[in-house]
């Protein structure tokens, strides 16, 4: 294909404009053309991030298009901004809860761009030694720790594995399920206080651990909530169950009961 064009989907805060600038170099450095736009809104945590990347042997004038040639989908609430973006011949890549694969490896949730990098490397015509080259010079840029740089290559090899096995190059965008992500409740309790929290509504705000009046609570960053960051966690030695972390949650994400 002479003009590629790439439209990645998700989430504000899932890193959908890191895979985008790391195309974008990855295919100059492949030697071609190549031109990337970020779209999001105001609200960029939260909000719907869209990247535009079009990959090409001629000259390219202009960032933005029409119909996507490859479609790459990260979370139910994007489907709804790129449905006028595909047509018969579009590939679509709905990735919606693959970042749970990376338990299964003992990654970070917030290598979860990168693992969906992998896969998508698998459908364009780049390197995969030049990508992975180009994402590890990015996140050394960032001073990012060497552990965490190679947890993120490890997310994007895992990826390119994932890629070769997917049954189809087609993937359909219907999806039924709850816009929020399905993850393991995490549970703290003694004999007289239970406490949980839902990982996947944490926004990792912050609130709940800056409201605590008995200091319980703080973030565990082994543990990645909606967009990747730490989630709360509790020290149910020290929590009174007054429910106050319940209440402030802006998504629901805490349950406090205290037994009988």
């Amino acid at each position: 294909m002479n003009n590629l064009k790439v439209l990645l989907s998700g989430e504000g805060g899932q890193g959908v404009q890191a895979i985008g600038q790391i195309l974008n170099e990855a295919a100059t450095k492949n030697g071609f053309e190549s031109i990337y736009l970020p779209n999001f809104g105001v609200e960029q945590r939260g909000g719907v991030s869209l990247a535009y990347v079009q990959i090409s042997r001629s000259p390219l004038t202009y960032p933005k298009f029409k119909i996507a040639d490859l479609l790459i989908v990260l979370c139910p609430r994007s489907i709804l901004r790129v449905k006028n973006y595909y047509n018969g011949r579009t590939k679509i890549l709905n990735l919606i809860g693959f970042e749970e694969k990376l338990k299964e490896h003992e990654l970070s949730y917030r290598t979860f761009n990168m693992l969906a990098l992998g896969i998508i490397s698998e459908f364009l015509p780049l390197e995969k030694e030049i990508i992975i080259e180009t994402l590890v010079k990015k996140f050394q840029a960032k001073k990012i720790l060497p552990e965490l740089v190679s947890q993120n290559k490890k997310a994007f090899l895992v990826g390119r594995v994932m890629g070769m096995r997917l049954p189809s190059r087609t993937h359909s965008l219907d999806y039924k399920g709850d816009t929020k992500n399905k993850r393991d409740k995490i549970t703290f309790e003694d004999d007289k206080k239970h406490w949980q929290i839902n990982p996947g509504h944490c926004k990792s705000c912050g609130i709940c651990v800056y409201r605590c009046p008995s200091k319980a609570l703080s973030f565990n960053p082994k543990i990645g909530g909606v967009y990747g960051m730490p989630t709360s966690t509790c020290d149910i030695k020290r929590c009174i169950g007054c429910g106050l972390c319940e209440r402030v949650c802006p998504e629901g994400a805490i349950e406090v009961k205290k037994k009988k």
